[in-house]
């Protein structure tokens, strides 16, 4: 008897997901660009994520983000070039190949300074707002 439920069980899970609700190929995906800010959702909640949103993102040489806060942590993996980083009242040179972690509700800043874009992956919680230093929630066109 246990092994007919197991088998149930395990029918009943694997007819709840498909192979396309695992794997996303990431040619297909779109990118969004503002203000010299690329970024590419590699696992954003209408993918099916629950807990965490991965993103590709590049900042174009001279470019820079907003100072801005998030309500969770924000970890950025820095894949390549060099950027300055505000965070709180700290400020750090993040030379890839480098991981930056701002905390939670702490405003931060990314500012290119190197002389190529920058690659990065981040992730942070799904559906954490962001808001400007005027505590005005920012609409950002990737996190629509």
């Amino acid at each position: 008897m246990k092994n007919k439920f197991l088998l149930i069980g395990l029918f009943a899970a694997t007819s709840l997901f498909s192979e396309e609700t695992w794997v996303h190929p990431h040619d297909d995906m779109k990118q969004y660009s503002m203000h010299g800010n690329f970024q590419k959702g590699l696992a954003t909640k209408s993918m099916g994520a629950k807990e965490f949103e991965v993103w590709r993102a590049s900042i174009a040489v001279g470019s820079k983000t907003p100072l801005h806060v998030h309500e969770t942590e924000e970890v950025f993996i820095v894949l390549k070039g060099k950027i300055h980083a505000v965070v709180g009242d700290q400020e750090f040179d993040c030379i890839a190949p480098a991981t930056l972690i701002c905390p939670a509700n702490i405003p931060h800043q990314l500012i290119n300074i190197g002389d190529e874009p920058t690659d990065q992956i981040l992730v942070l919680g799904v559906d954490s707002k962001i808001h400007n230093m005027n505590g005005d929630e920012m609409k950002l066109p990737w996190r629509e």
